[in-house]
């Protein structure tokens, strides 16, 4: 249903953007007409959004209690422990990965102000591949060896060099390349099957970003973000959180659990957690802008978890309450707080940013 309403909500914006524009004059010709659909409109994003909206049920996992679902060949795959699943699972994972890297270098790889590459950025390119083939043996590790020993230390050097790596992006002042790289280790999180879910999620939000005018930016992103929980492979049951997120990188009987627990947090709450940087990095550089998207997406996320708390409520003598009302509340509400943390230590982190700039300002004068 609410892939339903994102899809509505993504064609009426669409045809609000074709009403706006200059029409093309008569007598009407193919260039111009292709000219008007995509030039001004941004036909090709409006397509690869639509697309990636009806491929949805491709990674989506059915509940006990959803009478004639069917599951569609990526998540019988991603489900299943046959060799065969395995292999294509890993496949579909390289394929993504490959995709995503040389996309996203060949767009952000040069920044506004130069033309070219610079050599940061050409060698943290060639650096991204190794990482790509340090995932890859991660999962081979898992999948077919099951080696956890080198799997751990896989994942541990696979954290290691992309913080590196994103602390040199960052430098560079390249923030597109630096969140690549910081997306790596979440990778390693979903494993190999829900990988190319996460890597459509991410391009789907930053292409919403970029078509969606910033006043109606805070009604998609609210739909947005249950949608990737359900993309993602989540569903709102309590057996469906994903427990095995908590031993990426970490050994069974690891002292700390704080890491165990973050990394469960994450897996389930990244539908929630990204956009809000997408958000940040699609407006103005001022933060009033941000902070005021942030909140009004915040206030449709609250009303939305205030109609699931009214649900549970109204039928609390249901006799599927404890399966389907009150686990749709917690989630929902799982989501609403993991968007309100978030949103608030970005708005301080860009807060004292600011402050930072205007101190060295002062010093320079």
């Amino acid at each position: 249903m609410i892939r339903y309403f994102l899809q509505g909500l993504i064609l009426l914006i669409f045809i609000e953007r074709l009403q706006l524009c200059q029409r093309p004059r008569k007598p009407y010709k193919i260039s111009s007409m292709l000219k008007f659909t995509s030039q001004e409109q941004n036909l090709l994003i409006f397509m690869a959004i639509m697309l990636i909206l009806r491929g949805e049920p491709m990674f989506h996992k059915c509940r006990e209690e959803e009478i004639g679902c069917e599951l569609y060949y990526p998540a019988r795959q991603a489900g299943s422990l046959s060799r065969d699943a395995q292999v294509f699972r890993l496949l579909f994972c390289l394929v993504s990965l490959v995709t995503a890297n040389f996309t996203v270098f060949k767009l952000y790889g040069s920044s506004e102000n130069q033309a070219r590459k610079s050599e940061s950025i050409r060698i943290l390119s060639a650096v991204s591949w190794i990482l790509i083939a340090v995932i890859m043996l991660h999962s081979v590790f898992t999948s077919l060896v099951n080696d956890t020993n080198r799997a751990n230390l896989t994942a541990q050097i696979l954290l290691i060099a992309s913080v590196a790596c994103g602390i040199v992006s960052w430098r560079e002042k390249n923030l597109s390349i630096c969140a690549h790289f910081l997306l790596m280790p979440i990778y390693l999180l979903f494993g190999d099957g829900l990988t190319p879910a996460v890597i459509t999620f991410i391009a789907l939000s930053v292409m919403i970003c970029n078509f969606v005018p910033k006043n109606s930016l805070p009604s998609v992103i609210a739909l947005l973000i249950p949608f990737g929980f359900y993309h993602l492979g989540h569903s709102p049951v309590i057996s469906s959180i994903p427990w095995h997120a908590a031993f990426v990188g970490i050994p069974g009987g690891a002292a700390l659990r704080i890491l165990p627990a973050i990394f469960v947090l994450v897996h389930l709450n990244f539908s929630a957690i990204s956009p809000i940087f997408v958000i940040s990095n699609s407006l103005d550089s001022s933060s009033q802008q941000s902070s005021l998207r942030l909140t009004e997406t915040l206030i449709l996320m609250t009303i939305r978890a205030t109609f699931s708390c009214l649900a549970a409520s109204i039928h609390r003598r249901h006799l599927m309450v404890w399966k389907i009302f009150a686990p749709k509340f917690i989630f929902e509400c799982i989501l609403t707080i993991a968007f309100f943390l978030t949103a608030n230590l970005f708005s301080i982190f860009r807060k004292l940013k600011e402050w930072n700039n205007e101190r060295r300002r002062e010093k320079i004068q």
